[in-house]
């Protein structure tokens, strides 16, 4: 660390700024959270540090070659480390990625000055959606559509036991809803689809026998991935990783055993054909066996548990690629996201000119949604609705 004191927030030297403002040739101060180092070597053998830092606007690479202090530096940083750093975004070859030059840089918990200024809702992304107005939407969703209530009670009994993790916890590490409380807002984005599309399908279909059952699908999308509450540790300054048991079995197989557990203790017993058939949607709802699911969707409400829970996640994270992209600095074209990979294969998806969609947002803010699943899309809104 250099001798010079840091920079602080609104210092006329210096101009603060998140990753999303970072600008190429320009100096900046920022605070960010230290991610992770991988050791690499360059192609003459020289060993180098790749080194990963994000804010909750985004993430940025740093090169620690050798021959730098960062070199050094680096090696006494912790993963979830919140830091101050001084630096400018370069980038030698359009061919790649921008990439971060550390100046200098001083690590939060070990300044005073700086901690008075720091939150870490500045470096951890959260869901635009409070945890309990995110709860209570769920349940008003269940109350509508499902009229079994020994199914709700199955909900509650594994909200209530595993709240304290599902209210905080991302929907995975990376690929989507990779968000503190992203979690639980994927499984009310997609409680909301699915007591919509089964309410479609059961009317649409109604000749069927047995219907297809709007309240087993619709429950299923509530508990799809409720082992990821054990399979997954997270902290709020760190990003989630995986528990030796999340490892070993998985939240696929963990979920099913944990539904199973929590049923066992509700009275009128839910009856083996309902539990079995929700047990089959939470096993198979990767779609594939080759993506993780032991068995594939062999019932209508798995199939469509799948589907949807497919659309949700690269719908998630093609929003979040389109939002980086409007937020792209100057040098780099914001008609296109960066490769989205989470769809199959990766692609990079078109954005459009901003000047042009005014009309269309105006239109989409007019169109009427359907009364019995609210898309509000603000938390004053939703609040109001809950």
């Amino acid at each position: 660390m250099t001798d010079r004191k840091p920079a602080r927030p609104g210092a006329d030297e210096t101009e603060w700024a998140t990753v999303t403002e970072f600008r190429i040739g320009k100096r900046f101060c920022c605070f960010l959270q230290f991610l992770s180092r991988e050791r690499k070597s360059t192609a003459k053998g020289d060993p180098y540090f790749q080194c990963v830092f994000r804010d909750k606007t985004g993430r940025v690479e740093a090169k620690a070659w050798n021959s730098s202090d960062l070199f050094r530096w680096c090696q006494n940083w912790a993963p979830g480390d919140a830091l101050w750093i001084e630096g400018t975004l370069n980038q030698r070859d359009p061919k790649y990625a921008p990439t971060l030059e550390v100046h200098q840089f001083v690590r939060v918990e070990d300044d005073p000055e700086l901690a008075a200024h720091f939150d870490w809702s500045l470096l951890v992304e959260s869901s635009r959606w409070q945890p309990d107005l995110l709860k209570t939407k769920i349940f008003r969703l269940l109350d509508e559509y499902v009229t079994d209530r020994r199914l709700v009670q199955l909900v509650d009994r594994l909200f209530e036991t595993h709240w304290g993790v599902l209210a905080t916890l991302p929907a995975a590490s990376r690929m989507h809803h990779a968000m503190q409380s992203g979690w639980l807002e994927h499984i009310w984005s997609m409680t909301r689809l699915a007591a919509l599309v089964g309410k479609h399908y059961a009317a649409y279909y109604d000749d069927l026998n047995p219907p297809l059952r709007t309240d087993i699908l619709t429950i299923a999308a509530v508990l799809h991935d409720i082992g990821k509450a054990v399979e997954l540790s997270y902290e709020r300054n760190a990003e989630a990783t995986y528990t030796v048991e999340g490892r070993l079995l998985g939240h696929i197989v963990m979920g099913r055993d944990m539904i199973r557990e929590a049923a066992a203790g509700i009275d009128p017993a839910i009856d083996e054909e309902t539990l079995m058939r929700l047990e089959h949607a939470v096993l198979s709802h990767h779609g594939r066996m080759e993506f993780g699911s032991p068995v594939m969707p062999q019932t209508l409400e798995a199939f469509l548990l799948a589907e949807i829970d497919d659309m949700d996640a690269k719908v998630n994270a093609i929003a979040r690629s389109l939002r980086s992209a409007q937020n792209a600095p100057e040098t780099v074209s914001g008609l296109w996201t960066e490769r989205v990979h989470a769809c199959d294969p990766g692609r990079s998806f078109y954005r459009g000119n901003a000047s042009t969609s005014a009309a269309v947002d105006s239109a989409e803010e007019t169109a009427s949604a359907p009364a019995e699943i609210p898309v509000s899309t603000n938390e004053s809104s939703l609040e109001r609705e809950a």
